[in-house]
């Protein structure tokens, strides 16, 4: 006589595997903390201590889950990140370059009465943008990660009344990525918004919280998540200083 499985059986064992599925595929997962520090401490090295820039990489999936010094030096030679500092170091610098690689980098451009962001100026425009030319071809087998040295702004990059907000490219595009593959990271609050009641900028924070944003402090600290999937209203740990 052949075995017999319960419905109820059957249908748990299915659930099982559909659950196993989606925390491979990055669905209710999110990239290591300690993975996403030790890029993020790769890309400073090569950063402004002073002065607002922001970097976005593309590494294949064996980097970015596996960032040790060697594998990030094959991925972002040491060349390479040099002629990013070097432009970047100039007023309104920005690394763009014709014969595009795998990273980008920009601070603000200051205008005669206004500022375009460093996040809007690497963002903005569309297929032609500098993060879309870095991943083009390349969304499969890759991780994004898009580092700001300080947070979004409330006003500009966050408000969605704003023409130049960054919440209308970051959602379609982070969510190309699964979870455990894409990280939109700071690592000091902006100072305008340090002074404002934490809830405004809770509320403005959460419209890019499931890129997911973290905050990785520079020398020793971790790299922390600033939402959880079930934390929308309590606070969040990265308005901590």
């Amino acid at each position: 006589m052949e075995p017999t499985v319960s419905r109820s059986r059957l249908g748990f064992s299915l659930l099982s595997v559909t659950f196993l599925l989606c925390l491979t595929s990055g669905a209710f997962g999110s990239i290591d903390p300690d993975k996403l520090k030790a890029i993020i401490d790769y890309i400073r090295e090569f950063g402004l201590p002073y002065n607002h820039y922001a970097v976005a990489v593309r590494l294949d999936n064996t980097y970015c889950r596996n960032p040790t010094r060697r594998n990030l030096q094959a991925a972002l030679p040491r060349h390479e990140m040099i002629q990013m500092k070097r432009k970047i170091m100039r007023p309104n610098g920005m690394y763009n370059p014709h014969l595009i690689g795998d990273v980008v980098a920009a601070r603000p451009m200051f205008l005669t009465h206004s500022a375009v962001h460093a996040e809007w100026r690497l963002l903005n425009g569309g297929q032609n943008s500098p993060v879309e030319r870095i991943l083009a071809n390349k969304d499969q087998n890759s991780c994004l990660i898009f580092f700001s040295k300080l947070s979004p702004c409330v006003n500009r990059c966050l408000n969605e009344n704003s023409m130049r907000n960054i919440v209308q490219v970051v959602i379609p595009l982070f969510n190309r990525f699964n979870e455990d593959a894409r990280a939109f990271v700071f690592e000091s609050i902006y100072a305008r918004d340090a002074e404002r009641e934490d809830k405004v900028v809770l509320r403005a924070w959460q419209r890019i919280q499931n890129a997911p944003l973290f905050r990785c402090y520079a020398g020793n600290r971790a790299c922390i998540k600033c939402f959880n999937h079930d934390q929308f209203d309590n606070g969040s740990p990265c308005l901590a200083n």
